[in-house]
Formats: structure tokens, sequence, C-alpha cells
């Protein structure tokens, strides 16, 4: 186990977290936070996880942030404070790779440390403009997966990072945020396969932070616009993978057209879980407006559902979406839906979309929503 939040218990917790929030790393305020090192070696015993730390994110991590923008003065803005706060130093990348040459898998934890106005590296008032791993932690890095052994990579804290073009050369990459207290153990889990991954991405992960912000359910520019290479996202919002595989099939829609006054969209497809162990797929339901008064983003997602399949089983999941739903607002402010095609697609991610149909709502005119209108898609999962 490798990196500078390996075995930092604030690395856990995001900002507003008591001991966060005030820099207070003593025993007391820590105690009943178990790191992923201490939770690991719980597991597989202490002479079979081996730890080098390999950088520091933060040189010394102090409390005593300003509260008010008034109150910091022109000479904390510069360069110079800032580089004092972040660690530079690359004096123990070496002793990481050592450690990585003994060992059969290479776990290296990186991110970022929560703290107030720059007392940490995220969170209110210490903003980024740069989607790189602070620090050296890049470096790091580099020098672990040159090492060839295999590299998983855990990220904790409050945004994401690139990995500096080394997304295709690692075995895994877990995205944790801010995992809280009880983070470390939920993480041993995790990487000793006792649990299955089932988490998904509430985010994309933009390639650039000159895409920034980067929205799945962003709108198209002008037809015929190219898409900068550079921009769009590696990990698209609602990505996750597991230790098994899922199959989607057999999508069925109840009606092919739908009345705009009180319509309901309702679509039935199956989830088969093709893989050797149990998991739990997460069903994605998005709906994309072909043609309306307003532009439309590309999808937007209308329902969503845990499908948890012991190894072999198959479920059947229906899905019941109100018209209402397909809603936007317009240039009164009011709420409408109007007529026309939708697009219905199912999948695992925003991107990875499996099962395509369209139906159509009907009516001779635009409907403006009622006070009380229907918000709420219906997913039911049959064994």
């Amino acid at each position: 186990m490798i990196g500078p939040t390996a075995d930092d218990p604030l690395a856990l917790l995001a900002g507003y977290s008591f001991p966060v929030h005030l820099i207070n790393s003593g025993e007391q305020s820590v105690a009943s936070i178990g790191t992923p090192l201490q939770a690991l070696r719980a597991l597989f015993g202490d002479g079979r996880v081996i730890h080098a730390r390999g950088c520091d994110i933060i040189t010394e991590r102090r409390a005593g942030a300003p509260v008010f923008p008034g109150d910091v003065s022109l000479d904390t803005m510069s360069d110079a404070n800032r580089d004092e706060l972040i660690s530079r130093d690359t004096g123990h990348i070496a002793a990481a790779v050592d450690a990585a040459w003994q060992a059969g898998v290479a776990i290296v934890f990186v991110g970022d440390l929560a703290g107030l106005f720059q007392s940490g590296t995220v969170g209110e008032g210490s903003d980024t403009d740069s989607l790189d791993l602070p620090g050296v932690q890049q470096a790091l890095l580099n020098a672990v997966v040159d090492s060839g052994t295999p590299t998983v990579v855990v990220m904790t804290g409050g945004r994401p990072y690139n990995l500096g073009g080394l997304e295709d050369r690692i075995a895994v990459q877990i995205m944790a945020f801010a995992p809280g207290e009880r983070g470390g153990e939920a993480l041993a889990d995790l990487l000793a396969g006792r649990a299955n991954f089932s988490g998904r991405l509430p985010l994309s992960v933009p390639k650039s932070a000159g895409a920034v912000p980067y929205t799945y359910n962003h709108r198209l520019k002008s037809a015929g616009t190219p898409v900068a290479f550079h921009f769009g996202c590696r990990y698209p919002f609602g990505f996750g993978l597991s230790y098994t595989q899922f199959r989607y099939g057999s999508l069925a829609v109840a009606q092919r057209e739908v009345p705009i006054g009180d319509g309901t969209i309702e679509l039935s497809f199956t989830v088969e879980n093709l893989g050797p162990r149990e998991g739990t797929e997460v069903v994605q339901i998005y709906v994309r407006d072909r043609l309306a008064s307003s532009a439309r983003p590309v999808r937007e997602l209308k329902a969503f559902t845990r499908v948890p399949l012991a190894a072999g089983d198959s479920a059947q999941v229906r899905v019941r979406i109100p018209v209402d739903m397909l809603n936007f607002t317009d240039g009164r402010g009011e709420r409408i839906v109007e007529p026309g095609d939708f697009d219905l697609m199912v999948g695992s991610s925003s991107r990875d979309i499996h099962l395509n149909d369209t139906v159509s709502v009907t009516g001779q005119a635009v409907r403006t929503l009622e006070r009380e209108w229907r918000m709420v898609s219906e997913v039911e999962v049959l064994s």
C-alpha cells in the first residue's frame, strides 16, 4: 500500500466534518476512524501488507484559515505561499518503488485533503484550475506504474482528477470520494473481494479542465460542429464496474402512443448476471426529446434502480414514467410538456446504452403543468 492517503484518517473525511474543519488530527478526534491500511492489515495480516507513504500532499496541516475574504492579505495570495502548503518533496518515491517491486499488487492511494480556504486542497475556498493530482502524487504514480507491478489506484477526496494518461496502464481505478469514518473498512472489503462493487458515478469525469463544467445532460452545439478531442469525459455519469458482468435484453414498450394529459410511459426489460459471482447492477433509464421548441439535453435520467442478482440469475425490470416528467421550462417560466417523439434509452451509464426504443406523446397542444404534477417514476424488479 502506497500513497499519502493510505494511512491518513483525515483523508476519508469531507470539509465540514469536525476534525477537518479545525484541522485537528489529534488522537482523540480520529480515534473512531480506521484507515485503509489498518483495515487491510486486519484482513491479511501485518506481514503481508507493505506500506510506503511515497509523498505528502501537504507539508504541514495547520488550523487558522481565514473565515472571510477580507481577512486575507494580498501577501498570502502569492504563488510562494501556495507552494509552501503543497509538498514538492520527491525524496520518498524511491522507497515506494522498492515496496512495489516486493509486492504482487501495488495499491496506490491518491487524492486531496479537505480544508477551508486553502488549509487543504479541496473544499470551501480551496478551488483548483487543474485536474492534475496535487503536489507530486503524479510523479509517485508514474514511478510505481513503471515498476511493472500491477497497480490499483484508489482516489479519495472531493473532486475527480486525471491520472496523467495512466488510465490505460493501471489495473483498476476506484473513485471513493470522501467515504467517511468507516470508509477504510468498506474499501478493504471491496479490494479483498469480500464485497462487490455497485457504486456508480454521480458526475462525469472530464478529460480536461477546459471542458468544465461537463455534464451528461448537456445540449449539443449547432448541427455539424465537431467536438474537440480533448473535451468530453473519460468516465461518464452513471458509470461503474464490478466483479461480474450483466446482459440486458427483451425490451418491451406497453404503448407506442401515450396521451399528453395523463399518460404514463411503461416499459420492461431483463437483466442477467453472466459472471461467476453475485453482483448488483444499477439500471438507468434515459429519455431524449427529439424535437422541441427549445434546445433539449442529449439525454436525461428519468428512472434507475439497483438489481441484485446471484451468479447466473436474471430479473425482469418494469418502469413507469409519467408524461409530466418530460417537461421543461419555457420562456414564460412555466413548466410545459410538448407532444412529439421521445427516445427511450436503457443502460448501465449515460454512455453505455444497451436497449433503445421510441414513444410518441400525443395531443393537439402544448400542456402547461398544474401546480401538483407527477414528478416520480416507478421501477419494480421481478425475480
